[in-house]
């Protein structure tokens, strides 16, 4: 176990890699959410459906509900649910949305925090996944040193832009953390 309990954990590619940099003291706080970043992307585009993600933006930008009335809207969110079915994700993100039109929230802003805050959920409860994993493999004091950084940097990405980056088109394909490979492009010196 001398590559530490990330290489073990029973989770996708880029969770790895964030436990990895959560776990290691030479990655700084952008590194770790550049990594979180990445690992919700792939959780989006591996489990949500773009025919979703479709309906929700035509439901926030009210395209069958000119008026905006948020007693349509909510109906239409109802029947978006079926789409999400069988994805946790989509089944968040469709509850955050509820929580919005009931605000009165609508439009694209209103659709990348639903999915930003959808994003967020997973998130956290991914990184208890994190916690129990490196409580099994290593030691307490390293399994809250982990969930914490990982905590911290999920905490400190914007739901708005979060969202927006899993919604955009060119995000279908998630991205990995750039891969520093130059002698300049080496740890940060403060």
């Amino acid at each position: 176990m001398s590559d530490g309990p990330h290489r073990s954990l029973p989770m996708r590619k880029p969770w790895k890699e964030l436990a990895k940099r959560g776990d290691q003291r030479t990655y700084d706080v952008e590194e770790v959410a550049e990594a979180a970043a990445g690992a919700l992307a792939s959780d989006f585009k591996n489990e949500v459906k773009w025919s979703l993600i479709e309906a929700l933006k035509s439901i926030f930008t009210g395209r069958d509900n000119s008026l905006r009335l948020p007693e349509i809207a909510l109906q239409e969110l109802e029947d978006a649910k079926a789409l999400a079915a069988g994805s946790v994700f989509g089944m968040n993100a469709v509850a955050w949305s509820i929580e919005l039109i009931s605000d009165g929230r609508f439009g694209l802003d209103a659709l990348h925090d639903a999915i930003g805050l959808a994003a967020k959920m997973r998130g956290f409860a991914n990184i208890r996944s994190v916690e129990e994993h490196y409580l099994r493999e290593s030691n307490q004091r390293r399994a809250d040193h982990v969930s914490k950084r990982i905590y911290s940097a999920i905490s400190g990405l914007s739901e708005g832009k979060l969202g927006s980056m899993l919604v955009a088109p060119e995000s279908t394909g998630a991205r990995r953390p750039k891969k520093r490979t130059h002698l300049d492009e080496g740890v940060p010196l403060r």
